[in-house]
């Protein structure tokens, strides 16, 4: 399905370490993230076997950006780290907020490559891969979410349910991988 748009892209967001090790700030802070593992599982399946040109989104947060006691996705920290296999050529870019239109980069590397439609995957459902896929549509591209591609803690897993629910307002697709 996705190979078969053209001026398409894969859009992962925030595929860090702090969001997908078990031993991450977002774990620490929920009762589990077999949900995050498998979607994490499925993203690098995805992105090993595509022809799909496969964008990476990162954070660069800072501490207590979100609120007290909650620093995540800090530069030069192990929750930093991207945490998947990069086998392949991938475009990289970060953001400083939720929404990945927040980088200037990112927009123009989409305008000079005429990307159309993106398909978007990562974490997390409620924050980050909402807010990314709210400003793709508002940028005028269309847009997939890969629903086994997102994730979010096992304890608030109606957050993604919330999610797809509210998309609906909106006009994008939902696939599977």
């Amino acid at each position: 399905m996705i190979d078969q748009v053209s001026n398409k892209a894969i859009l992962i967001i925030d595929p860090q370490k702090d969001f997908t090790s078990e031993t991450g700030a977002y774990a620490k802070r929920h009762s589990g993230i077999l949900q995050i593992l498998k979607a994490k599982k499925n993203i690098q399946n995805l992105i090993d076997t595509t022809s799909t040109p496969v964008i990476i989104i990162y954070s660069n947060y800072i501490e207590n950006q979100f609120e007290n006691n909650l620093s995540i996705c800090i530069p030069n920290t192990e929750g930093h780290q991207i945490d998947l296999e990069l086998k392949k050529n991938f475009y990289l870019f970060s953001k400083t907020e939720h929404d990945a239109f927040s980088s200037e980069e990112f927009k123009k590397f989409l305008i000079e490559k005429k990307i159309s439609s993106v398909f978007i995957g990562g974490f997390l459902a409620e924050y980050c891969v909402k807010q990314t896929a709210i400003s793709a549509i508002n940028f005028g591209l269309k847009v997939s979410l890969i629903e086994d591609c997102i994730g979010t803690g096992d304890d608030v897993q109606f957050r993604k349910e919330n999610l797809f629910e509210e998309m609906k307002n909106y006009n994008f697709f939902s696939n599977r991988i």
